[in-house]
């Protein structure tokens, strides 16, 4: 959980409430108070609610609570003849580029470190470690217009910030800190993005390090703001929280525009959106009766502008609320304007005895039966290899689903199948007695365009034996009996093509009409491919579809 450092003294300057007052209610705007002494604060605060990263995030919702401000507040952006031009070469390596100007600033040496702990926050959030975006922050005057976003090479020098001589690139990716943490983040070793001023200045070499030449300090009065990065939507979220911290620190806020070829974007962009909600929402989500003027006010207590009409309430929701997504993330807000010490417990609801799922009934029963009959239990995770789940068992990996930043090629795409993972426990365990008997209840996972997520979630049973006598006749029966004793069904076979199980030894089942599974004999090269030394057969079948 992030955590800030307040002043006392300022927070209760920024808000116009006695100190007392600001500590008794920062936890029912959701900030939680880790530690407090005379002058400071240190506040934890939720990582879905990155405006308050500053104590002027936090000021603005104390103020909504205080009743000081209601709703959104008006801001204007005036318009600015500042460019950064995007060259074609950086595109490949960092596409993305956008900003902002705040004039009229006073900036004292607490005004910085907000910002900056504001700047680092964004970048392990929203930026995740500054892979999705990283902020500059720059006194304008030593920068003339318009600003370049181009490529260097690796003898390319500057003087970076915290540094009294020049450095070249790849001195600095090398030598210093941030170079050694952040420089894996560029793919490229070759060229390199960087942003300068039409007198060859450098702003930054993001996302690393800013240039020496636009430090911020306590004299700075107009302030540019870049980011870069690979996701424009995170980009344009974090700017808009850095503009409405500009804004309460009482600049003024001005575009830029990007032109990226023959495009042209002004930058930020602060447009609202809209959400509705009913009376019946809030009753249904956190139990309130509240009517439509109760639920309007405290809305705009929680700093959203909020209307009836005649299809129930319109919400309109600030630029730099990011954590609001649904319905249920408006009717929270509801709840936090309301106030959460308004809230009264409900001692009318009747007890109900609980009981185990009947699904998870018959899945015990099966696993019972199972054991019975001689077989072990193995639990392997819902991720494998490409190696395990498709090439050594001769699949196609057309429709596998793979995670998108692995960890490990180990645990890189969701199973489909529960059998290759037991024929990798069977590799594994050569050297064991034989018989070797082993079954696995667990979810697979297949593509579905018609799910809200893309994907669907089975149950499967498998089950593998190995042995010198280990046919299709013998697992067969096993699948009999348990399809028999557990569900009193039985399964038809017909002929069908499993891509590792052995043709003219090998089925398909269904039950009904429904195709259910397959069972069969392991083909000789898929047990050379695991390195097995005796025969295997196996089943697996659709569990979901049955019980």
């Amino acid at each position: 959980m992030p955590v800030i450092s307040v002043m006392l003294d300022r927070l209760e300057r920024l808000t116009g409430r006695p100190k007392e007052d600001v500590i008794e209610a920062l936890p029912w705007i959701g900030v939680h108070i880790e530690s407090i002494d005379k002058e400071y604060a240190r506040l934890e605060y939720d990582p879905n609610r990155p405006d308050f990263s500053t104590d002027y995030g936090i000021a603005r919702a104390l103020k909504g609570r205080f009743e000081k401000e209601l709703g959104i507040q008006r801001r204007n952006i005036d318009k600015s003849d500042w460019k950064i031009i995007v060259e074609e070469k950086v595109k490949p390596i960092r596409p993305f580029v956008i900003g902002l100007l705040a004039h009229d600033l006073l900036l004292d040496d607490e005004t910085i470190r907000q910002l900056i702990s504001m700047q680092e926050d964004l970048h392990q959030g929203i930026g995740r470690k500054r892979k999705k975006l990283a902020i500059g922050l720059h006194d304008i005057a030593n920068i003339r217009p318009p600003v370049k976003y181009g490529t260097v090479g690796p003898d390319f020098k500057f003087t970076p910030l915290g540094y009294k001589h020049p450095m070249s690139i790849d001195e600095i990716l090398k030598i210093t800190e941030v170079g050694r943490l952040y420089g894996p983040l560029l793919s490229k070793k070759d060229v390199f993005p960087i942003l300068m001023d039409s007198h060859n200045t450098v702003l930054s070499f993001p996302p690393i390090v800013n240039g020496t030449a636009t430090q911020v300090t306590y004299r700075t009065k107009d302030l540019l703001v870049d980011m870069t990065g690979t996701d424009m939507q995170a980009m344009e979220d974090a700017l808009a929280i850095v503009a409405e911290a500009l804004w309460d620190a009482g600049g003024k806020i001005f575009s830029i525009t990007v032109k990226d070829g023959e495009r042209e974007m002004k930058t930020p962009n602060l447009a609202t959106s809209t959400a509705r909600i009913s009376p019946e929402d809030v009753e249904k989500l956190i139990g309130l009766k509240l009517d439509s003027e109760t639920i309007v006010k405290s809305l705009r207590r929680a700093r959203l502008d909020a209307k009836e009409d005649k299809e129930g309430i319109e919400v309109r929701i600030p630029r730099y609320r990011v954590d609001i997504l649904h319905t249920v993330d408006v009717v929270e807000e509801v709840a936090y304007g309301y106030g959460s010490e308004n809230l009264t417990p409900d001692f009318g609801f009747k007890y109900s005895k609980g009981s185990e799922l009947e699904v998870n009934k018959k899945v015990e029963a099966i696993k019972r039966v199972a054991v019975g009959l001689g077989l072990q239990e193995v639990l392997t995770y819902s991720l494998s290899s490409k190696q395990t789940l498709y090439d050594r068992v001769l699949r196609d990996p057309v429709n596998a689903i793979k995670v998108e930043s692995p960890k490990s090629s180990l645990y890189e795409y969701l199973k489909d199948c529960l059998s290759p993972d037991l024929l990798r426990i069977l590799s594994e365990n050569i050297h064991e007695q034989y018989p070797q008997k082993i079954f696995e209840i667990s979810s697979v996972f297949s593509r579905d365009d018609y799910s809200e997520i893309g994907v669907k979630e089975s149950l499967s049973l498998a089950v593998a034996i190995s042995s010198d006598i280990a046919t299709f006749t013998e697992i067969r029966s096993l699948l009999d009996t348990i399809l028999l004793r557990t569900l009193g069904i039985r399964a038809e076979y017909y002929e069908g093509h499993v891509p590792f199980l052995a043709d003219g030894r090998s089925a398909k089942c269904k039950v009904g009409s429904k195709e259910i599974g397959y069972v069969g004999e392991i083909k000789p090269r898929v047990l050379l491919n695991f390195g097995l030394r005796m025969p295997v057969a196996v089943f697996e079948i659709d569990l979901s579809s049955l019980i």
